[in-house]
């Protein structure tokens, strides 16, 4: 009977432990997943934004204020040429409550936003004006879009010339060359070359252009290469590299030439847009068109030539045996020095001066006039000392310097009239023609 007694003792504490071991076990579990009830786990991110082991109401506070302190370090701007707009957190409407209830727990997740249309157009029309509809704003929307989703802590610059529309081909620039130019020699060029397509970001070179066209003529590659050039200063193109001549060609306007020699001289242009351009040559009855197709330049120029100035030539003159007394012959006509400045005005889409910038300064040394005139006969005829000394005052300042030194010489060393008689002579000495020609 004890045995029986003290087995059913035996039993009573086992199964008490046992209850009392579950029930401390089970109370554990049931109060941790009562305080973690609605909690993310660790590594839920949304954006760059943590929320470990937060609530729902604490995940949504925190992403308010981490939205809000990112925007305010401006990581995002719109770049319209070399200025660039802030895009600020009114540009996006978000729905904290709706990403929070979407996420995945433990692992990276979006921001559900969209763009507040109103603001969007409203500050892009203001930037862009009249070119507001040639921006693809689907696009671009969508890669703001994600950029703020993502909330990567740096800067990020979107070009607006990137988001240009790629079916869109209007006249960016234009230029038209009216002065007289040999049609023939021009028509060659502008067939050699065909359209020439200038990619994004991209430089092109005009002698690469014509490396494979033999024996093109110089006065044609100069009023294409110089027509090219004044059109490129009414864009945004970079010039590379250009030069000018000795002499100005009658065919090209004064601060637009753009020499072109082979392996020597080049017009090279760099094209900083994001967006391709083609340029297209045509030649009519009145003139060169030089025209840019592609996206619409964000800004407007305009050229100015200034300090215009003119050198006068001097006359130059060579005497020759083999022309008469008082004949003349000009050798080379003499035409005037030019000087100019070239300079650029910038303005913004609304009209707006922005800057003047300095782009050349184009100097021509004055061409000189040569004149040949025959020398005076009575040189070459033995006439006497009184009628050679009135013919140049050359003449008469060497025949008194020979005197003078002669008469001085005579004096120191006491010679006799006769030696002076000889040496008289001696100077007053009529030149032959191959000394005179010397």
């Amino acid at each position: 009977m004890n045995l029986n007694r003290g087995l059913k003792i035996y039993l009573v504490l086992l199964i008490s432990a046992v209850y009392l071991v579950s029930f401390s076990q089970m109370g554990v579990k049931a109060y941790d997943a009562f305080l973690s009830k609605g909690t993310f786990e660790p590594g839920t991110l949304i954006g760059s934004v943590n929320i470990e082991n937060m609530t729902k109401e604490q995940a949504i506070n925190e992403l308010n204020q981490e939205v809000a302190a990112w925007f305010k370090g401006q990581y995002l701007q719109l770049s319209i040429n070399e200025d660039n707009t802030v895009i600020g957190q009114d540009f996006f409407t978000f729905d904290f409550s709706a990403t929070v209830d979407s996420i995945t727990s433990g692992a990276s997740n979006e921001l559900i936003i969209s763009v507040n249309q109103t603001v969007y157009e409203e500050q892009l029309k203001t930037l862009l004006n009249e070119r507001y509809d040639t921006i693809d704003h689907e696009q671009l929307q969508a890669v703001i879009e994600d950029a703020v989703k993502k909330m990567v802590p740096e800067n990020q610059f979107f070009s607006i010339g990137a988001y240009v529309k790629s079916d869109l081909n209007t006249v960016a620039a234009e230029n038209f060359v009216s002065t007289s130019f040999d049609y023939n020699l021009v028509q060659r060029v502008v067939d050699s070359i065909g359209t020439i397509t200038v990619p994004a970001q991209s430089q092109v070179s005009m002698l690469e252009l014509i490396e494979k066209s033999d024996n093109l003529p110089q006065e044609g590659l100069n009023v294409v290469s110089s027509a090219l050039y004044k059109t490129f200063l009414t864009t945004n193109f970079v010039i590379v590299e250009r030069h000018t001549g000795h002499e100005l060609p009658e065919t090209i306007e004064l601060g637009y030439e753009a020499n072109i020699i082979k392996d020597k001289s080049d017009l090279k242009w760099y094209n900083p847009n994001q967006s391709e351009y083609t340029i297209s040559l045509k030649l009519t009855n009145a003139g060169l068109l030089v025209r840019i197709n592609g996206a619409p330049f964000l800004y407007s120029y305009k050229v100015n030539l200034e300090e215009k100035t003119s050198f006068k030539p001097k006359s130059i003159i060579r005497y020759t045996s083999l022309l008469e007394e008082g004949q003349e012959k000009v050798i080379q006509k003499g035409k005037d020095g030019l000087s100019v400045k070239i300079t650029r005005e910038v303005f913004d889409l609304e009209g707006a001066f922005v800057e003047s910038e300095e782009i050349a300064e184009d100097f021509y040394p004055p061409t000189h006039k040569i004149i040949e005139t025959g020398f005076i006969n009575r040189l070459l005829n033995n006439q006497s000392t009184n009628d050679i000394s009135e013919e140049t005052e050359s003449t008469k300042q060497e025949t008194l310097e020979n005197d003078e030194s002669s008469e001085e010489d005579n004096k120191d060393s006491n010679t006799s009239g006769n030696e002076e008689k000889s040496n008289s002579e001696d100077i007053w000495e009529t030149p032959s023609k191959n000394a005179i020609e010397k």
